[in-house]
């Protein structure tokens, strides 16, 4: 072999990488890469999302009803207040679940109790005029009373939803003790995206049922939350909701293009997700609960566990509860939202509201969500609540 000369020895060459190590390097880059995606993409449809779902959409939508009658809760109660009516002489005397034409309410019948004669006239004008002023779309009339006294019937859009008494009354005696108080049920849902807030309901000394959502970033954190603090923890179990997908239920919903088989895997999946929930419960659902076929599928699961389910009743056309029934699986129905506007003034209205539901038939189920102003408001009215109703897991009113 002829010697390299001098020039040619003192050049270094361009060092040469195996092609095999080439391969190694470009193979491993497309891996990193390729498994990025991958996980992006398993993670962004099945993973836990960060994003806190919407509130039940009888909230979000807001049907121009249920506003306008915040706005005459609203109204009356600044007038009272305005006016020194005690809170013991305001009663929720009558209330009752309504719908007409896709709209759905809470009729209310309030009556407001008066020693004195003057003060009534003075609060009717007040309620007269401010109701007036609420626009186009809100009257209200004057009606004989078949009690003694003086009525108002409210119209919210030409729906009656108020009817106001204003009645003479002397304070009556102080009730004899009863056995049995009314029972009232309180769900705490959309859980799993705040453990601090979770936490915060479940050091709450009433007994109220804390409702989990699957697949978010704290349900299993919240799920022993719940257990440590010996409050009664229940599935919400996400539905597809009217006006899907852009009002979108989260991870993990039942939706009406799913087959039956794909129903009652995902349900199955997350009640193993919650294994200590006792009973489930639907958050959004509004369009999915008005399919009886979709409905009967979760409803067998439930069934087959020995679970109970609570309606949200997000939809006036719902037949989840009915159909519960008729299944044999034990069952109740949300009465009232109780934070549908996140003010005290207005949880307060809320909470009377439900009173009302539970003094007239004995029983009643709430529904509210972990916002600061609810905690706060459970807080304060806890010593209330004892006293005037028996706060119960919503567990003992399902039959």
């Amino acid at each position: 072999m002829p010697k390299k000369s001098k020039a040619a020895r003192g050049r270094r060459e361009p060092k040469r990488r195996p092609a095999n190590r080439v391969i190694f390097w470009f193979a491993g880059l497309l891996f990193l890469t390729g498994g990025s995606l991958a996980a992006l993409f398993f993670f962004g449809q099945e993973g836990p999302s960060r994003t806190q779902p919407a509130y039940e959409e009888a909230h979000l939508r807001l049907p121009r009803i249920q506003e306008y009658m915040g706005r005459i809760d609203r109204t009356v109660y600044e007038v009272l207040y305005r006016r020194g009516v005690a809170e013991k002489d305001i009663r929720f005397t009558d209330v009752g679940h309504r719908t007409d034409n896709g709209d759905a309410w809470n009729f209310t019948e309030i009556t407001i109790r008066f020693q004195d004669e003057a003060v009534l006239q003075l609060v009717l004008r007040e309620l007269l005029s401010k109701i007036a002023e609420l626009g186009p779309h809100v009257e209200a009339c004057r009606d004989a009373d078949p009690y003694e006294g003086i009525a108002l019937s409210v119209y919210a859009r030409d729906r009656l939803t108020h009817r106001i008494r204003l009645v003479i009354e002397e304070p009556p005696p102080e009730p004899p003790l009863v056995k049995h108080l009314p029972r009232v049920a309180i769900i705490i849902d959309d859980l799993g995206y705040d453990l601090a807030m979770a936490r915060a309901f479940a050091s709450l000394d009433i007994p109220v049922t804390l409702s989990v959502l699957p697949m978010a970033p704290f349900t299993g954190d919240i799920a022993r939350v719940a257990g440590r603090s010996g409050h009664e923890l229940m599935l919400h179990l996400p539905m597809e909701p009217k006006g899907y997908p852009e009002l979108n239920p989260g991870p993990g919903a039942l939706l009406n293009s799913m087959e039956p088989e794909e129903i009652r895997r995902l349900v199955l999946r997350h009640l193993n997700e919650v294994p200590a929930a006792t009973g489930v419960n639907n958050h959004m659902g509004s369009s999915f609960t008005e399919k009886d076929e979709k409905v009967a599928v979760f409803l067998e699961e439930i069934r087959k566990r020995g679970l109970f389910f609570v309606d949200s009743r997000t939809s006036a056309g719902s037949v989840a509860y009915s159909l519960a029934r008729k299944m044999g699986v034990p069952s109740a129905c949300r009465s009232v939202f109780l934070d549908n506007e996140q003010s005290s003034k207005d949880i307060g209205i809320q909470m009377e509201r439900l009173l009302g539901v539970a003094k007239q038939h004995g029983e009643a189920v709430g529904i509210a969500h972990p916002f600061p102003e609810t905690l706060t408001a459970l807080k304060s009215e806890a010593g209330r609540l004892k006293g005037q109703v028996e706060l119960v897991p919503v567990s003992e009113l399902v039959r």
